[in-house]
């Protein structure tokens, strides 16, 4: 069977997965390799060949913009008007169903509480760690802050259980029990801070949400739900996903691509996507592989980088399109005057730079060139700016990486006591830099083109150092 799904011919792999109709399947996309026309393609097939209600689907996604997204898709296809949820969104309307009464707490009550702590506590630990008074100016301050909210969300996110803190503390290692009690202190504050305002954060409106499910069931009939960037999911939120699937025996698809898991930070848990199978008896594993996106030489790079960790899920990807060397090393001395030099030798309109965090791109612009909403604006060039996190599922011509040299704050991110974290996540790096090296390879692949990374010559970033030893053939290198 042909599939035309938005103006394009399903492939063979993708039609595969859009026809898997009684079974739960687990979808493993490629970047570039058309997940969302995938799965506008089995929402097609659904209502116009199984003759399935476009309410009975419930279709979940990760943020507010691939919801509106994937509407617009699925109206522009079906002629149809259907809602899109996020995880909040779908919570926010089963405690609206059953009149539950809610106020959302301040989102930086987590990091007010924090400071509280830091400032009211006297004890050896804090004048060990902090050597004087001016300690919330300093850098270790700002890289325990991380940490503990961090720490706090994760263990929320995936355990929801406060008797279960005690449970770490009992096997925590001696040296890490300062820490650990130090966030137990603040976390225990966040508890009785929301319960006396009588405020939920996000986590708990989705484990309030799936408790109503269990116990009353939920007003709809569901017959399929179907969850992109199901890789980004949490424990709280696949458990929402499993109590609807009782409550309604539907069918449930996973879309998503190990590869790009990059927001554990947030709470969410790869595990879920590699265990799924486990998870939800009896399940199907298909994979789309052709990636409409990237050459064949920049996945090859790519795809060897991400699967030196061996618990990433082996595919490879295939491409139609070769570019003989994608990636450009470009080698700076005087950051801001070479990157004003490699933006007018790329000249091209349409160009993406990314970079670690929010601040990055404010370390390479001169005056020539001005930052106006992330769009970076002179006489000659209109480009535009954004973290790597930020820039999941787009793609553009051209992509310039920034901030690849060898230090706490780059990529790989090198923030100390992050180990305290191994308490909250489920099988912990078991190989250096996990996260960091998904980070990174989201970053290579959203080019259409060339990746051109900005390297300091005297203080390269790990990951570039290991990119040309290894892949020398697939690299140029520029010395501006």
């Amino acid at each position: 069977m042909k599939l035309d799904v938005l103006g394009y011919e399903l492939d063979k792999e993708q039609t595969n997965a859009a026809l898997v109709s009684h079974c739960n399947t687990i979808i493993i996309a490629g970047a570039g390799a058309g997940k969302s026309t995938t799965m506008v393609g089995k929402i097609k097939y659904l209502v116009l060949y199984k003759h399935v209600p476009l309410e009975n689907i419930l279709c979940i996604t990760f943020t507010n913009n691939a919801a509106n997204s994937l509407e617009e898709k699925i109206k522009k296809e079906l002629n149809q008007n259907t809602k899109v949820y996020t995880f909040h969104k779908l919570s926010l309307e089963i405690l609206k169903d059953h009149h539950v009464q809610y106020y959302i707490a301040s989102e930086d009550l987590l990091e007010y509480l924090i400071e509280e702590v830091f400032e009211s506590v006297s004890s050896i630990y804090f004048e060990k760690l902090f050597l004087d008074k001016n300690y919330r100016i300093k850098e270790e301050f700002l890289q325990y802050k991380k940490v503990i909210i961090r720490f706090i969300r994760l263990f929320i996110a995936n355990y929801y259980d406060s008797k279960y803190f005690h449970d770490i503390l009992k096997k925590a290692r001696k040296r890490d029990l300062p820490m650990l009690k130090i966030i137990e202190k603040i976390y225990e504050m966040y508890l009785l801070e929301k319960s006396s305002t009588g405020t939920i954060d996000f986590d708990d409106m989705i484990y309030m949400a799936t408790k109503i499910v269990n116990e009353k069931g939920i007003n709809k009939h569901y017959q399929y739900i179907i969850v992109d960037e199901y890789q980004d999911t949490s424990r709280v939120r696949e458990e929402l996903v499993q109590a609807i699937r009782k409550k309604t025996g539907a069918y449930v698809t996973v879309v998503g691509d190990d590869f790009q898991s990059i927001y554990r930070f947030s709470g969410c848990d790869i595990n879920n996507f590699l265990e799924f199978k486990k998870h939800f008896k009896p399940a199907k594993e298909l994979y789309i592989t052709n990636t409409y996106r990237n050459s064949k030489e920049l996945i090859r790079v790519a795809g060897d980088f991400i699967m030196k960790n061996p618990r990433q899920m082996k595919k490879k990807l295939k491409s139609n399109k070769s570019i003989k060397k994608p990636i450009v090393i470009c080698y700076y001395q005087n950051i801001k005057k070479d990157f004003y030099q490699l933006i007018k030798k790329i000249d091209s309109s349409n160009l993406m730079i990314l970079g670690r965090n929010n601040a990055d791109i404010f370390t390479v612009l001169d005056h020539q060139l001005k930052l106006e909403n992330n769009q970076i604006i002179d006489q000659n060039y209109h480009i535009y700016y954004k973290t790597i996190h930020k820039a999941k599922g787009l793609e553009e011509d051209n992509v310039v990486i920034i901030n690849l040299t060898n230090d706490i704050n780059s990529l790989p991110s090198k923030i100390k006591n992050e180990k305290i974290l191994r308490y909250v996540i489920k099988h912990y790096d078991i190989y250096p830099f996990e996260e960091e090296r998904r980070l990174f390879y989201v970053g290579l692949t959203r080019t259409k083109n060339y990746c051109y990374l900005f390297v300091p010559k005297d203080n390269p970033s790990i990951f570039v150092r290991e990119l040309q030893k290894n892949y020398r053939e697939y690299i140029s290198i520029i010395n501006l």
